[in-house]
């Protein structure tokens, strides 16, 4: 007579959450691995970097950055150039504060330095979808040209906001609820609002010291996430990435796509000179003149955003910020020279632009070996 033997029950090999999936196979786990690295290190080199305080002002100082960054992503990704960002800094800016010093009203400085983004985004949209002039060209001519006109109307010195006090301290604080506390109030008594207030917010918990223009670089990516990935627009952008022509012929108005991408180009960095003079206090002539535009794209490229177009995402784009903003603020506390900063920036590209393509081959070779 046969035994049976015992079957026993095979186990069922764990299955990770569908989140976890995502998160392990995403090209953004690699860039919040490289943060986290860049964080870790300048921590335990440098004992300024231990205080909380250090990585607010990191997000203050690229929330400019991350607002410029989005237009110039969604751009990119349709599989066009804007470079002209760093010029609208210096143009928004300074037309913000001259307007609000010749009417004295808050409001018609932001509404006049606002204007100029879609006043320049439809002039490069047009050269570039109409005329069909190359937008790499255009917007290069266009930075030139905005910079000259911006050192001539200056004179190359800064235009002073004659009422600080009144505009720009109500609109660019340090702490999250300190600009709620004071919205609304105008004159000397919100001056001294702003000192009192201020001063006493320097004790408070971490969370209620978050930078404004932090929060709001932050729900703006959130915003345009959405736009990108939630709606038919996004789609689009993506398609006429991957193939303008292929889009065309399956019905994408193509043109009108990217004449509204420029437009939101122009804006987002118009805002974000408006955020860079309330934070100064002045319009300045030279506001991102640095080589904020290669930066901005840089960060972008960074952040996994393919220069071909139709691949990448914003969150991606935003570690990208973060991890050179992080390495430059890294930098200057060490005290290293402005030379040796620009050159460990550049590897750090160079670095991730290879990491990117190295997994681009990968995923190239193991679909072929699928097949």
């Amino acid at each position: 007579m046969a035994v049976r033997s015992e079957e026993r029950p095979q186990r069922r090999p764990m299955k990770l959450p569908f989140w976890l999936q995502r998160l392990l196979l995403s090209k953004e786990l690699g860039l919040l691995l490289l943060l986290a690295a860049v964080v870790a290190f300048f921590y335990n080199q440098v004992e300024a970097a231990q205080q909380t305080r250090v990585y607010f002002d990191v997000a203050r100082e690229v929330s400019p950055n991350v607002i410029a960054m989005i237009g110039v992503a969604m751009l990119i990704l349709a599989g066009e150039f804007d470079l002209s960002v760093g010029s609208m800094l210096a143009v928004s800016g300074v037309t913000t504060v001259s307007v609000f010093n010749a009417t004295d009203s808050m409001y018609a400085g932001i509404a006049a330095g606002l204007a100029t983004g879609p006043l320049v985004g439809s002039i490069h949209g047009y050269l570039v979808t109409v005329v069909g002039m190359n937008s790499l060209v255009t917007t290069l001519g266009s930075m030139f040209a905005l910079r000259g006109l911006v050192y001539v109307y200056t004179n190359q010195t800064p235009v002073v906001d004659e009422n600080r006090f009144r505009l720009f301290e109500v609109l660019y604080h340090d702490e999250l609820h300190t600009w709620l506390c004071r919205v609304g109030l105008f004159g000397e008594e919100s001056s001294v609002c702003a000192r009192v207030v201020g001063a006493a917010a320097r004790n408070l918990p971490w969370w209620k010291q978050v930078p404004l223009p932090a929060m709001i670089a932050l729900l703006l990516v959130l915003f345009f996430t959405f736009i990108m990935t939630q709606t038919e627009f996004g789609r689009r952008v993506y398609a006429i990435g991957g193939n303008a022509t292929a889009a065309r012929v399956s019905g994408i108005k193509v043109a009108r796509t990217k004449f509204l991408l420029f437009v939101n180009s122009s804006t987002l960095a118009a805002f974000a000179g408006v955020m860079l003079a309330a934070q100064t206090g002045s319009g300045y002539f030279d506001a991102g003149s640095t080589g904020f535009e290669l930066l901005v794209i840089a960060a972008t490229v960074l952040g996994g955003v393919s220069l071909a177009g139709g691949q990448g995402n914003l969150i991606g784009a935003l570690l990208g910020v973060l991890i050179l903003g992080m390495t430059s603020k890294g930098m200057r506390l060490m005290a290293l020279n402005t030379n040796y900063q620009l050159i460990v920036i550049g590897v750090v590209m160079l670095a991730a632009v290879f990491m990117h393509d190295f997994r681009r081959r990968l995923d190239d070779l193991r679909k072929r070996w699928e097949r």
